[in-house]
């Protein structure tokens, strides 16, 4: 079996962001942005790993961690490693075995994961890890499909929708932040905490927009009607991948289906910015008609892999 070496703190800004753009499936969770934002809205620290096999790097890994009561040493992965070349089922197991012998309960290190890796369950209890908490759903959209594809796509409903909004009195303007951005966060909060929605709080979305290397990576697409904005997306580019972050509407922009052109816009400007696929997020049965507009867009059900302890 080939060597694995993991190297921590080594990597900057900018060297991780070069890893993310060759990473085969890179999620916003192993972003640096997404690393620097948990620092900056919660107790958690985040370590930062590369690893190599002999003179190549063959995956990154965001831990988060955080003391707890000076007694234990939490941490938790979400959605990691991102790998950077394939690897065998044998070969990631062994990549992981240094991380998850150091991490065990009876060393007063716990580590809550959540790997990036389709059917989970044999490699991690190779790992010493057994299933907590089940794996969600989230709605994923491929966007190496041409444009006349992705269209064709649209769930008969979702497109008539678009079309109507399109042929309306509906103006989209993007931007990369600013008052735009602040007006969409603001918004987006107050619908959060009103409907108990768990997605990101008004701070973290601010501090991870700020955290980005490269200030293309965030777009923020609006619509209005004269000048009044009716809804409004936040779109994350994190090299070949792309999440839908946050969102708002008002009554008459439901009315109007701002949201169905605000998403075909975010489709087509995210793969036009060479994204290969767009994460719409977690698919909640509470919210059903969420999950309905996902979905309608020609997104397929993705199941992650559970959380392992």
């Amino acid at each position: 079996m080939t060597d694995f070496e993991w190297r921590w703190g080594e990597a900057e800004q900018a060297d991780w962001s070069t890893l993310i753009d060759r990473a085969i499936d890179p999620v916003l969770e192993q972003s640096w942005a997404y690393g620097a934002a948990i620092e900056a809205v919660s107790p958690f620290r985040v370590r930062r790993g590369v690893c190599w096999r002999g003179d190549d790097p063959v995956a990154l890994l965001q831990v988060f961690e955080r003391p707890v009561m000076g007694i234990f040493n939490l941490a938790k992965i979400l959605r990691g490693p991102a790998l950077l070349a394939p690897l065998s089922a044998d070969e990631w197991v062994a990549m992981l075995q240094p991380i998850a012998a150091a991490r065990r309960i009876r060393f007063r290190r716990p580590l809550f994961w959540l790997p990036h890796l389709g059917n989970a369950d044999a490699p991690m209890r190779l790992l010493g890890k057994r299933p907590m908490v089940q794996g969600h759903a989230t709605a994923m959209l491929d966007l190496t499909r041409d444009e006349a594809i992705l269209r064709a796509g649209l769930d008969g409903k979702w497109r008539n929708q678009l079309v109507k909004a399109e042929g309306g009195k509906l103006r989209v303007q993007q931007a990369k932040g600013g008052q735009t951005l602040q007006m969409l966060v603001e918004r987006h909060e107050v619908y959060r905490r009103s409907h108990r929605h768990r997605g990101p709080s008004d701070k973290e979305i601010l501090a991870l927009v700020q955290a980005l290397g490269r200030k293309d990576d965030a777009l923020v697409l609006t619509a209005y009607t004269g000048n009044l904005p009716l809804a409004g997306m936040l779109f994350l580019r994190h090299g070949r991948g792309a999440t839908y972050h946050a969102a708002w509407t008002s009554p008459v922009g439901r009315t109007e289906n701002a949201h169905n052109l605000l998403l075909w816009r975010g489709m087509l400007a995210m793969k036009q910015r060479g994204a290969t696929f767009l994460d719409l997020g977690g698919l909640d049965a509470k919210a059903p008609g969420v999950a309905r507009f996902k979905l309608g867009s020609g997104a397929r059900v993705e199941k992650l892999a559970a959380t392992y302890l």
